[in-house]
């Protein structure tokens, strides 16, 4: 597949959080959870994910986006749509976001692309500490350093909120990153539930940060300096 060397893409790259610990069984399941979330994000959001979501290890995955700036939805939707999706396996997912170029991405890659946005999204999930489970990587000569470091953290900030989500938390905000209103968002519920409760979700979730969050980060134009 072509890809413009002169412009920035965002790959995503995650692990399943203390996957570990599961026996063959579950692992076996969180597999498939994660196939089946990778397939309903390229779902949700046509044209977003470039040549598909590759898997590796069983419980990690990479994928490449054309729109930077949609990396953190998508990111978040991964996690709130793998969350509430799971149940009492209750899976979630470390992800590093690394904005970068491309290099090459051969025909059906499937994982046999390179370029610099791959080089800082393993890396940057490699050594994300223990209690982090969302972090960006940009080229330092992007923006300035305190720039950055304030993208930086308001990711972080939005991976913790995001950590204390409930099954049904997880699901409201996966109804609000697809633009969804509350009713709308009944709609997708496993049983039948008030327009009310789904506003304590998105409530309890702290969607209204998270929103702003969003806003500010969706706002940038990620792309080289000239």
């Amino acid at each position: 597949m072509d890809v413009q060397k002169d412009r920035y893409y965002a790959a995503l790259t995650g692990d399943a959080i203390q996957s570990s610990r599961l026996d063959s069984e579950a692992r076996s399941r969180l597999h498939d959870a994660i196939l089946n979330t990778g397939e309903e994000l390229s779902d949700a959001f046509p044209g977003l994910v470039i040549d598909g979501i590759n898997i590796f290890r069983g419980d990690s995955v990479q994928f490449l986006l054309n729109d930077p700036a949609k990396s953190l939805r998508a990111a978040l939707f991964f996690r709130a749509a793998l969350k509430a999706s799971t149940g009492a396996l209750k899976a979630d997912m470390r992800i590093a976001i690394g904005v970068g170029t491309i290099d090459f991405m051969p025909e059906a890659s499937k994982g046999g692309a390179d370029g610099e946005a791959y080089r800082l999204s393993g890396p940057a999930l490699d050594s994300m500490g223990t209690k982090q489970t969302l972090c960006l990587a940009l080229p330092q000569s992007w923006v300035s350093h305190h720039n950055l470091e304030a993208l930086k953290t308001t990711v972080v900030l939005v991976g913790t909120l995001a950590d204390r989500w409930t099954g049904k938390q997880a699901l409201a905000v996966k109804g609000a990153l697809l633009g969804y209103t509350q009713d709308e968002t009944r709609k997708i519920w496993p049983s039948s539930v008030t327009r009310q409760a789904v506003a304590k979700s998105l409530d309890g979730a702290g969607w209204f940060a998270l929103e702003r969050a969003l806003q500010f980060f969706e706002k940038l134009a990620f792309q080289p300096p000239p």
